[in-house]
């Protein structure tokens, strides 16, 4: 296997997990967003939660800069 194809794979493990994260302790995800969205469709902030039953103090607001 190739040092671009073990990129890849790592690359698709990565946003398995992520997009998995109640299957998959200890896993951050994307748990909300905020204020209006750009022309792309992005939000100005997103919320990050450490993982799955997290306590709600812990999850962090990401700005868009």
């Amino acid at each position: 296997m190739s040092d671009k194809d073990m990129k890849e794979l790592e690359l698709l493990r990565k946003i398995f997990l992520h997009a998995n994260a109640d299957k998959f302790p200890g896993v951050y995800f994307i748990c909300g967003e905020g204020g209006d969205k750009d022309a792309n469709g992005l939000p100005e902030t997103i919320h990050i939660c450490p993982a799955v039953g997290a306590d709600l103090r812990a999850t962090v607001i990401y700005n868009k800069t």
